[in-house]
């Protein structure tokens, strides 16, 4: 019986080491760490072609692949309107959810005290993409959508009349970069001219 306990011991020990080793392999990506620092500029117009732009370097390059869903959407018209309106009907549908949780009465205390700070933190994550795409907007970009993404990523969609350039990507980057707090790495801009 002794034995018996000891080798399955020694199996849970070696799944938990197992399981650990995976977690660390997951979580530590040697990829993901080269490519901190970009963005990926998917060009409007000519959808095979991708310029990886750094606000670290002064380097670009060109890559033929398909990188984002929101590639095909920008050639369509209004679809900056489209993004926007699945955008903020997610945000007021999350927020109207947070609202009655609250307001029913069979919630407890810890529960409506949980709610209120995702309803706050929500309302303000809101207004900063707000905030963020207006001054997105007086960089000479004619309209932006901000969407973010479940794991913390931001998907941007640039509009411009005129040819949007790669100084014009690099400072809405950074102007993502800074108003989110986020990595660049974290950022998937797509531009299309009108």
């Amino acid at each position: 019986m002794n034995l018996f306990r000891k080798s399955r011991l020694a199996i849970v020990s070696i799944t938990m080491m197992l399981v650990v080793a995976g977690y660390i392999n997951y979580e530590y990506n040697p990829e993901r760490e080269k490519n901190l620092g970009q963005t990926i500029y998917v060009n409007g117009k000519d959808s095979s072609e991708v310029d990886v732009v750094s606000i670290y370097e002064e380097q670009s390059s060109n890559v033929s692949e398909d990188t984002t869903s929101y590639e095909y959407a920008v050639n369509k018209e209004n679809t900056i309107a489209v993004f926007k309106y699945d955008r903020d009907n997610m945000f007021s549908e999350l927020s109207e959810n947070y609202r009655q949780i609250i307001a029913n009465t069979n919630t407890s205390v810890d529960k409506i005290n949980e709610y209120q700070i995702k309803l706050n933190e929500l309302l303000c994550k809101k207004n900063l993409i707000t905030m963020v795409e207006n001054i997105i907007k007086s960089k000479q970009i004619d309209d932006v959508v901000i969407i973010p993404t479940n794991n913390d990523n931001l998907n941007v969609i640039i509009k411009s009349k005129i040819e949007i350039t790669k100084e014009q990507i690099a400072q809405v980057q950074q102007t993502l970069v800074d108003q989110f707090g986020i990595n660049a790495s974290k950022i998937t801009i797509t531009a299309s001219k009108d």
